[in-house]
């Protein structure tokens, strides 16, 4: 034997989704409680329309105002106006604030003041419990807000009748106008106070920095003080110079006495001769030179004890004292003149320290004197300022003018605001929508039945043989149970006979075979399932017995209109034969059992050895057994058979039993030994589309009138 293949459900990993939501699950969500949205969808709208028609009429007067942010600064010629983010977020604020006022407490009693005055201009004036009243009565009537992209302001006023909507907003207008003209008016005024008391504070001190000013000038002489800094930076410059050159001077003769006098010391005189620039120690090199060159030419020609020779060495040594003499009193005047220039770079340096400190004394005089100056024509332009802001806050409270503008007033309206019979359909079929496509959607979630093929193997862990489709309600119960015979080239026909394929698979059919269809409780389909099973495989040429097992409701002869009894009970009681009890039908191949007349306890007699002896023999004549039986879930009966025969089909009904209820069923024939072939699944919709596709193969048409038993 071959177990037949079943595919595993489609895990939701890989099933078709949208943001994460099961598609799959969405669709059979709606198709399996459609009813619970559309009952939903009907009680909101319901309730939104007899909530609209007993909702009291308001009627909404509108007025409109404008918030000018320039009002009152015409006389501001020099004025530049923001554009900058800054400005719109400070218009925003302003026109918030001004809503806010508009819907004030101070604005909305004034109003109802004005209104009860209209009402009764002759009456007296209403006292503060009424005005309190109306006021709260206004505060939920009236509301303001923005016009988009614009500087105009709607005043809203909702009012069960339509001209008091409109008197009222525009006594709001009105109202919130004359507040805020008699505002403005009074800001100048106390603005103008103010700026009083601000110009006489400037004015005396002003007062005060001028005759600081002069009398600094008194003290310190400072009538031309640039003047002075001026002549003092130019000897400054002059002093700084001289320095610089004195400076430089002694640097270069302190380094060329330093050499000199190093000469001095060696004895060089010659060469020392040679370095200074003085005419006279010139004239005395030369004379020493002609002199050392006679004083040669003697001692050549006559020799060294000669006296012309010992003359002329006597000049010579001579000359050279008067050259060594006059070198040093040159070195000895250098060494004056070094003296004098430190001297002279000592006096240039003090003199230079007490210019400084005079240009310092000046320069701080100087600056004290600028500040005051500084501080006089900042006073004078304050005071200034604050003249000509007194002259323009003088014209602005003459001017009389608002920032404010009505626009338009308000107008009785024709239609009433609310309720808006409309917009509360939308809404209400919005939310009745949405809301049932919630419902819907929890309730398939929590649903515990089983609705799907795949919930099947998934929470049944048992093998799913196939689905059979929901047969058109207007069939009746036999018409119904002899579908697959009266319609063979029917879906459904297909469907029982891919059942009957799959259960083949499990053996071979030319062994005796005896087949118990049952479900977890009544009303399931396990009774349909049950015939139509045995027509399609008496359609194979198999010798097919349809045996009722259900002695307690049992249906069978009445679908073949033969009688009940004798039948099943009798056959288990021993009170008959095999040949008086099973009837022929008009199916080729297909013959019945009935149940068999009514007993007292169907468990005890299906309990014993009856069932046994019974199957046996009949499977001695027949190829194929199939046995309708009682619900497994509702009483015994199905698992004191299910012991005898070689498979069980299980029928579950889509949405019907619980699943907790059919794996107690399937845990009960399997503790009794049964084989459980599969379950059926009975009474599923056919998906459109797959309606759709070879739809030429299928014929729902009747092919053949009802069959009965002979």
């Amino acid at each position: 034997m071959n177990p037949p293949v079943h595919r595993a459900p489609l895990p939701a990993s890989v099933r078709p989704q949208v943001a994460g939501l099961d598609l799959g699950m969405v669709r059979e969500a709606l198709t399996q409680q459609w009813r619970v949205m559309v009952l939903f969808l009907g009680a909101v709208l319901l309730a939104a329309g007899v909530g609209t028609a007993l909702t009291e009429r308001q009627y909404q007067a509108v007025a409109l105002i404008q918030l000018m942010p320039r009002a009152g600064q015409e006389i501001n010629v020099d004025e530049v106006v923001s554009t900058d983010d800054a400005g719109y977020l400070e218009r925003r604020d302003r026109a918030r604030t001004q809503i806010q006022i508009i819907q004030s407490r101070r604005v909305r009693k004034e109003v109802v003041i004005r209104y009860l005055a209209q009402q009764d201009p002759d009456g007296a004036a209403p006292d503060d419990e009424t005005v309190a009243e109306l006021a709260g009565a206004l505060k939920e009537a009236l509301s303001a807000g923005p016009r988009e992209d614009t500087q105009l302001v709607e005043i809203r006023v909702l009012w069960p009748d339509p001209v008091e909507a409109a008197v009222l907003a525009n006594l709001v207008a009105e109202v919130y106008w004359e507040e805020n003209l008699a505002q403005r008016t009074d800001a100048a005024k106390e603005t103008r106070v103010w700026l009083d008391g601000q110009t006489g504070e400037y004015r005396e001190s002003l007062a005060r920095a001028q005759a600081a000013v002069l009398a600094f000038k008194e003290d310190h002489d400072v009538a031309d003080i640039a003047e002075k800094v001026t002549g003092i930076q130019t000897r400054l410059a002059a002093l700084e110079q001289a320095a610089s050159e004195t400076t430089t001077e002694r640097v270069l003769l302190e380094g060329r006495l330093r050499e000199h006098q190093r000469l001095l010391r060696k004895g060089e005189t010659e060469v020392l001769a040679g370095m200074f620039d003085d005419p006279a120690l010139q004239a005395l090199a030369r004379e020493h030179a002609n002199i050392i060159a006679e004083t040669a030419d003697d001692l050549s020609r006559y020799g060294e004890k000669h006296p012309a020779h010992q003359q002329a060495r006597a000049r010579l040594d001579r000359m050279e004292e008067l050259l060594a003499e006059e070198v040093r009193r040159l070195v000895e005047a250098e060494e004056s003149e070094l003296q004098t220039l430190q001297r002279q770079e000592q006096e240039l340096g003090k003199e230079l320290k007490a210019v400084k400190a005079e240009l310092l004394a000046k320069e701080r005089l100087r600056g004290e004197f600028e500040t005051l100056q500084l501080e006089e024509e900042r006073l004078r332009e304050l005071y200034g300022s604050l003249g000509e802001r007194g002259a323009e806050v003088d014209l602005q409270a003459r001017t009389r003018l608002s920032d404010v503008r009505i626009v338009d007033e308000a107008l009785p309206p024709t239609r009433p605001a609310k309720p808006n019979l409309a917009l509360n359909l939308a809404m209400a079929l919005g939310i009745g929508l949405f809301g049932g496509f919630g419902l819907a959607l929890v309730r398939h979630r929590f649903d515990d039945s089983i609705q799907r093929p795949a919930d099947v193997e998934a929470h049944l862990a048992t093998p799913l043989l196939g689905v059979v489709p929901t047969l058109p309600d207007v069939l009746d119960g036999d018409e119904r149970a002899l579908y697959a015979f009266t319609h063979s080239r029917s879906r459904y026909a297909e469907s029982l006979r891919a059942i009957r394929e799959v259960v083949r698979s499990f053996a071979e059919l030319d062994q005796p075979r005896r087949i118990l269809v049952t479900s977890c409780v009544q009303g399931e389909g396990k009774t349909d399932t049950a015939i139509n099973l045995a027509i399609s495989f008496a359609r194979l040429g198999v010798r097919t017995l349809l045996v009722d097992g259900d002695l307690r409701l049992p249906r069978v002869h009445r679908v073949f209109a033969v009688p009940r009894a004798p039948g099943f009970a009798e056959l288990l009681g021993g009170q008959s034969d095999l040949a008086r009890q099973v009837r022929e039908t008009d199916v080729p191949d297909l013959f019945l059992l009935p149940a068999g007349a009514d007993v007292e306890n169907p468990n005890e007699l299906l309990s014993g050895e009856g069932p046994k002896a019974v199957l046996g023999a009949l499977s001695g004549v027949f190829g194929l057994i199939v046995i309708d039986s009682p619900p497994a879930g509702v009483v015994a009966d199905a698992l004191a058979v299910a012991r005898h025969v070689d498979g069980v089909v299980m029928v579950v009904r889509r949405g019907y039993a619980d699943r907790g209820l059919a794996n107690k069923t399937l845990s009960r024939l399997h503790q009794v030994g049964a084989r459980v072939l599969g379950v059926a699944l009975n009474d599923v919709p056919l998906d459109k589309s797959a309606a759709s596709y070879g739809a030429s193969y299928y014929d729902e048409s009747a092919r053949r009138d009802k069959p009965s038993g002979r």
